[in-house]
């Protein structure tokens, strides 16, 4: 099967002199993921992981944090109960869905070429995050899903939700880099 993407030129918060200064001249690369069919309460805090996502700067040699971005996953902070795995079950918990962010980030740093410091998939498969392999589960405290920017200048990631699509963009100073993915084989 094949698909498209749609692309949609966003321009990053920073601009002019300042995206110079800092290295953020070019996209880099996009993750994406789709959510289609998800609950009311999980696309809120899909919603919610999103626009802490966006506008998110990483210096070069700094490593990032999912878990650090997103901060508190509590009610107070906005989130709402849904489905997470804990175990073999899936037991309503603030923050149901917060991996869809993960999975989308995890995505968007392997077409940047960037180094995975720390990522873990999740117990079972999961619709939201096929194809299989490409998903990072988190949850606080551990597992994070963390990678580096080894780049010569800052990242910037911006994101956009398009109907069921999440789509990361992460801008930086192309440095020669490329990077290719194969279609993952699952054993069992």
């Amino acid at each position: 099967p094949t698909s498209t993407l749609h692309l949609k030129r966003v321009t990053p918060k920073i601009t002019g002199e300042d995206a110079e200064r800092l290295g953020v001249t070019d996209l880099l690369g996009v993750g994406r993921s789709n959510f289609a069919g998800s609950p009311t309460n999980r696309r809120r805090n899909i919603a919610l992981g999103r626009s802490k996502m966006n506008g998110i700067l990483i210096g070069p040699g700094d490593t990032f944090s999912q878990l650090n971005v997103l901060g508190t996953i509590d009610g107070a902070h906005g989130l709402l109960p849904e489905l997470v795995i804990k175990g073999t079950e899936t037991v309503p918990e603030y923050g149901g869905g917060l991996c869809q962010i993960s999975s989308t980030t995890f995505r968007a740093a392997l077409a940047s070429g960037l180094p995975i410091v720390e990522r873990r998939n999740h117990s079972f498969r999961v619709r939201y995050y096929e194809p299989a392999g490409t998903d990072a589960t988190i949850y606080d405290p551990a597992p994070d899903f963390k990678f580096k920017n080894d780049t010569p200048g800052h990242l910037l990631i911006t994101t956009q939700i398009q109907g069921d699509e999440l789509l990361f963009f992460v801008w930086g100073t192309p440095d020669g880099r490329v990077t290719s993915s194969t279609k993952p084989v699952v054993y069992n």
